[in-house]
């Protein structure tokens, strides 16, 4: 008798991601929009475009 193969984690994923197309790009799209406003947000108030001296006075 052959055993019966466990669903995994990734085939329940990918299985998600099949049924649900348009949650998933939405999902994505919104990733990848939060991550450029948190990149924009540090690089604006950070001071990271700030003279070199300022950068390593803060180590």
């Amino acid at each position: 008798m052959a055993r019966k193969k466990r669903q995994t984690l990734r085939d329940r994923y990918d299985q998600w991601l099949c049924n649900h197309p348009v949650a998933a790009y939405a999902i994505v799209g919104v990733s990848m929009a939060a991550a450029v406003v948190v990149i924009f947000l540090f690089v604006t108030f950070s001071g990271f475009g700030s003279s070199a001296e300022f950068i390593y006075n803060q180590f």
